[in-house]
């Protein structure tokens, strides 16, 4: 009950559900009820009044419907402030009130931006991915106010209907989690079908009127951004956008000033990488995402690092940064501006991130006598330093930990008795069909085959929560199928010989497979090794 009740944080703040509200934001006079959930619950409590209860979700102002019923929301009766959340005695002030319930039973399903909301609220997901943690009921003005402006231009959006109002919201809602570039496109076309500037428009003073305002700063921004792309509070139209070769030439030289690289050589990069082939914009794509694109990768690849310089802020050496590279645990920048590897910074430092999630966080810990060192480990068990992490990352390492006084993964220690114990539990795993299919060197008929006559069991799952479903062959019934029946390669290994030089001797002993009227290539394990040139 009292996570799901309204929770005072601040004279301007309140917190329901676990989420940060504007205290304006939730219903007090207005507190409104579903006439069916209601109708259920009076049958519950035999007629009393007593047994209504009030849920959580009909509290904030921009849930006009019941996600059960679909039904919209009818306001309580009200008598002033002090009762205003005195459910009980708001419903015994109008007389008969209860008694016409059903008459006021109305359809009315969720919109998206209420189910979205609803969702954010119950299961702590995002509402929009590149607004990140922003208070719903501020996200809900936000896109009331787009909304408003994309369909009538300088509305009042307040000032329309209560159904008009949800409509506008979704409007406003599905441009703005269509991304940045779908945002200003739709400003831009609505500017010139309006006839209007940007300042005019309401949601421009409320984007801007956020200084101090923490819930709205995203907001804030994005409206700054709008501002400092197109001008002095007023966008552009489509007719007067400058010709694309001059946005391009404008963008090169921006970036070249930012990198503190020439415009030459920021041409011939973008150009190189396929970003601006020719040199301008291919026609079909959106010019300003395209250099949005292109400023992106120019900055990724000034501030990436080399093999050398990435090895030293990894802790490790030049082989072992290769090898692990090799295993893509690293992988390189696609680019052809230069001529040896670069690297990400915020991926090499992501993978540290990783590992020190894993691993016990020591200064000057004192070395137990199984403890060892990454590279150690690597050399000594034979083990790729890019498999020892996954199988940190995998929690098969748990006495792992870092001392903090070495960079990076030079102060990694893992234990010698819990690596051991994790090769041997993979060289021990399961394998899916393909791999045995490999592994014997048949064809994908000759393995159905051997499934079918029930030579080797297999079991079809899902691993690891995947949708499709694969087959996998444990790993003791594949060392029994080996104890009892062999393959060409298979038997070429325990007789020193190449696989054809087995099928010469198979074919001169005339030997027949296992399976009746069947070629794939499985024969009796005692018979095929025993063969003689």
């Amino acid at each position: 009950m009292i996570l799901n009740s309204p929770h005072k944080l601040s004279e301007k703040y309140t917190e329901l559900h676990g989420h940060s509200f504007l205290t304006r934001s939730i219903r007090k006079h207005d507190l409104a009820i579903c006439p069916i959930c209601w109708r259920e619950d009076l049958s519950l409590a035999d007629g009393h009044l007593d047994g209504c209860a009030i849920r959580w979700e009909w509290l904030p102002r921009f849930m006009n419907c019941c996600s059960r019923h679909k039904i919209a929301l009818i306001e309580l009766p009200y008598a002033d402030y002090t009762t205003c959340y005195d459910h009980v005695l708001r419903a015994e002030l109008a007389e008969g009130w209860l008694h016409s319930l059903e008459e006021r039973v109305q359809q009315q399903a969720l919109s998206v931006f209420e189910k979205t909301a609803l969702e954010r609220l119950e299961q702590n997901t995002q509402m929009v991915d590149c607004l990140p943690d922003t208070q719903i009921d501020t996200m809900e003005r936000w896109c009331l106010g787009l909304g408003a402006f994309l369909a009538e231009g300088t509305l009042r959006p307040d000032a329309s209907p209560l159904e008009r109002r949800r409509e506008l919201i979704d409007l406003g809602f599905s441009v703005t989690r269509a991304g940045h570039g779908k945002l200003l496109d739709e400003v831009d076309q609505a500017l010139g079908r309006h006839s209007t500037r940007l300042s005019k428009t309401w949601f421009h003073g409320w984007a801007l009127q956020a200084s101090m305002q923490n819930e709205r700063q995203a907001f804030r921004d994005i409206m700054l951004g709008l501002i400092k792309d197109q001008g002095d509070y007023c966008l552009l139209s489509r007719h007067q956008y400058a010709p694309s070769d001059v946005q391009v030439d404008a963008c090169i030289k921006k970036i070249a000033e930012t990198t503190n690289r020439s415009c030459r050589w920021v041409r011939r990069t973008l150009v190189l990488d396929g970003l601006l082939p020719d040199g301008r914009v291919p026609v079909g794509l959106d010019v300003r995402s395209r250099l949005k694109a292109c400023t992106k990768h120019i900055k990724t690849l000034v501030e990436s690092f080399g093999t050398e310089q990435s090895a030293n802020f990894l802790g490790v050496g030049i082989t072992m940064f290769e090898g692990l590279v090799s295993e893509r645990v690293i992988t390189p920048i696609t680019t052809k501006a230069f001529k040896k590897p670069r690297f990400r910074a915020d991926m090499l430092d992501d993978l540290l991130k990783r590992v020190e999630a894993r691993a016990i966080l020591q200064l000057g810990h004192a070395i137990r006598n199984d403890m060892i060192s990454l590279s150690h480990a690597s050399f000594v068990l034979r083990c790729p330093a890019g498999q020892i992490l996954r199988f940190l990352e995998a929690g098969e390492l748990p006495g792992s930990y870092i001392n903090t006084t070495e960079i990076g993964l030079a102060g990694l220690r893992i234990s010698h008795k819990e690596l051991l114990a994790a090769i041997r539990r993979q060289q021990r795993a399961d394998l899916t069909l393909e791999e045995v299919r490999k592994r014997l060197a048949l064809s994908s008929r000759e393995i159905r085959q051997v499934v079918s006559a029930g030579l080797l069991p297999v079991d079809r799952r899902r691993p690891n929560g995947l949708r499709n479903a694969a087959e996998f062959v444990s790993y003791d019934d594949y060392e029994a199928f080996l104890e009892k029946f062999q393959t060409p390669k298979t038997a070429a290994q325990h007789l020193g010989l190449t696989p054809r030089e087995v099928i010469k001797r198979i074919r001169a002993a005339q030997l027949r497979p296992v399976i009746p009227e069947s070629d794939a290539r499985v024969y009796d394990r005692e018979v095929i090794l025993s063969l003689e040139v």
